[in-house]
C-alpha cells in the first residue's frame, strides 16, 4: 500500500504545481492586457507634468479635473509628504517616482520650488474578473486529476471484490489478472499468492482424506478378519500368530497415519524455515551422497556452484529420489549435477523399468504408487520431495534416461552468485 499512497501524494503534488502555473499564467495575461492602457495614459500626461513642475508660480486652476477617471494635480510640500528616504532622493535627483495602490495609480514629480507634484487617477476595473472562475476551474481540473487516477484503483478493488466473493464461494481457481499499474501490482500479487497457498492446501486435504481412507480401508479389514478368527479359535499357537499380524497390521496403520500428519506438516514447516545460500558441492559431500556409499555414481563440476534453501529440506528433497532410484533401479544410479549460467540442474537416472509417459505427472502426488510390489511404501517420498522443490522456487519432472533406460528426474534451482 505505500506504493499508493506515494503515487498519490506525487500526483497531488504534481497536479497542483502545473495547474498552478497554467491559472496564474491566464490570471497575469488578463491583468496585462489591461496594463498598456494605463502605460500610455501616464506615457501622454508626463511631459506636460514636467512642463507644470519646471514653472516658478504653480496655477492649479488651470487645469481642469477628470472626474470620470478621478484624475487630479495637487501639491504637497516635501516636507510634510511621507515619503520613504530613498523616493525622497530619486525626486531631488529629477527622476520620476511611481506609486500604485489598489485603486489608484500616483505620479511624483519635484517641482522647481521644491514640492511634489502629484498626478493620480483611478485605474480602470478589469472588464471580466476571471477570478472566481479560475479558481473553480483550478479545484475542477485538480478533482478530475484525481478521479482519472483513483479510477483504475477503485475498479481494481471491484474485481479484487468480485475474485474474493467468489473464492469464498469454493471457486479455488479463481486469480486476478495482473494489471500494469505498478502501485496496484503488489495487492494483485498478494491476492493470487494467497489464492495459491489455499488451493495447495485444499488440494492436500483432500488427497490426505482420499488417501487416508483408501489406505486405512485394508489394514482395517485385516485387523478385522484378524480378531474375529481370534475369537473364534481356542489353540494357543494360532493366536498368537493371529495377534502377531493383527499388531504387524496396526504398526502399518501407525506409519500410514505418522506420514500422512509429516506430509500435512510440511507445508507450515517449509513456510518457517528460513532458506540461506547453500554451497551445492558442501550439501551434497556432506549430507546425501554419505547416506548411500558406493550405491550411488556421482558427476559433479569441480567450481562451487550455490543455491538458495533449507539444508534439511533440500537434502531431504534429493535423498528421497535418489532412495526411489535405487530401490526401483537394478544395478545402477547416476546423481549428475549441470551448471547453467542462470540455474542449477540436478539429474538422477537409474536403469530400473522407467516411468511411463501418461503417469509422469501423476507420480509426484502422494499416494501413488507404480510398483504395487512387497516394497510398495506409501507413495510419499516422491510427493515431499516435489513440495520442497516447489518451495524454494525449483522445478521438478522426470522422463526416461538415455544412458541408463530407466527414469531420470530433473531438478532445477536459480543458481546464486555470491
Amino acid at each position: 500500500m505505500w506504493r499508493f499512497a506515494v503515487a498519490l501524494v506525487g500526483v497531488l503534488l504534481l497536479a497542483n504545481i502545473l495547474l498552478g502555473q497554467v491559472i496564474d499564467q491566464i490570471y497575469t495575461s488578463d491583468i496585462e492586457k489591461a496594463q498598456p492602457i494605463a502605460n500610455e495614459e501616464v506615457e501622454l500626461v508626463l511631459p506636460l507634468l514636467r512642463a507644470i513642475a519646471a514653472r516658478d508660480n504653480i496655477d492649479l486652476s488651470a487645469f481642469p479635473q477628470d472626474n470620470n477617471r478621478g484624475a487630479s494635480i495637487i501639491i504637497r510640500q516635501q516636507d510634510a509628504y511621507p515619503l520613504p528616504e530613498q523616493l525622497n532622493q530619486q525626486l531631488k535627483l529629477g527622476e520620476v517616482v511611481y506609486l500604485e495602490t489598489k485603486e489608484q495609480v500616483m505620479v511624483h514629480i519635484l517641482t522647481k520650488g521644491g514640492a511634489i507634484l502629484i498626478y493620480q487617477y483611478d485605474k480602470q476595473p478589469l472588464e471580466n474578473d476571471h477570478s472566481l472562475s479560475l479558481t473553480l476551474s483550478f479545484y475542477g481540473l485538480l478533482i478530475a486529476v484525481m478521479l482519472a487516477f483513483i479510477a483504475p484503483f477503485i475498479r481494481r478493488l471491484i474485481k479484487l471484490r468480485q475474485a474474493a466473493t467468489r473464492f469464498g464461494e469454493g471457486q479455488l481457481d479463481i486469480r486476478l489478472k495482473v494489471g500494469t499499474l505498478w502501485y496496484l501490482r503488489d495487492i494483485e500479487l498478494s491476492f493470487n499468492q494467497m489464492a495459491e497457498k489455499i488451493n495447495v492446501l485444499m488440494d492436500d486435504v483432500k488427497l490426505l482424506a482420499g488417501g487416508l481412507s483408501h489406505e486405512l480401508r485394508t489394514p482395517l479389514a485385516r485387523v478385522r478378519m484378524g480378531l474375529d478368527t481370534l475369537v473364534e479359535t481356542d489353540d494357543e499357537v494360532l493366536r498368537g500368530k493371529y495377534e502377531a499380524r493383527i499388531n504387524n497390521q496396526l504398526d502399518e496403520m501407525e506409519r500410514l497415519l505418522l506420514h500422512m500428519l509429516d506430509f500435512a506438516r510440511l507445508q507450515h514447516s517449509l513456510d518457517e524455515a528460513k532458506p540461506v545460500t547453500l554451497d551445492g558441492q558442501k550439501l551434497l559431500n556432506n549430507y546425501v551422497m554419505s547416506n548411500f556409499d558406493d550405491a550411488l555414481e556421482v558427476q559433479m563440476p569441480n567450481s562451487a556452484f550455490y543455491i538458495k534453501a533449507e539444508q534439511s529440506y533440500l537434502s531431504m528433497a534429493i535423498s528421497n529420489i535418489i532412495e526411489n532410484a535405487i530401490k526401483y533401479g537394478h544395478t545402477r544410479c547416476l546423481l549428475k549435477v549441470i551448471l547453467e549460467k542462470e540455474c542449477v540442474i540436478f539429474t538422477i537416472s537409474d536403469d530400473g523399468n522407467g516411468v511411463n509417459a501418461q503417469q509422469r505427472e501423476a507420480i509426484f502426488k502422494p499416494f501413488v504408487r507404480l510398483n504395487q510390489g512387497a516394497e510398495r511404501g506409501f507413495g510419499i517420498g516422491l510427493a515431499f520431495s516435489a513440495k520442497i522443490v516447489q518451495r524454494y522456487l525449483g522445478s521438478i519432472e522426470v522422463d526416461s534416461c538415455p544412458l541408463l533406460g530407466g527414469a531420470r528426474f530433473t531438478l532445477r534451482f536459480s543458481r546464486v552468485s555470491l
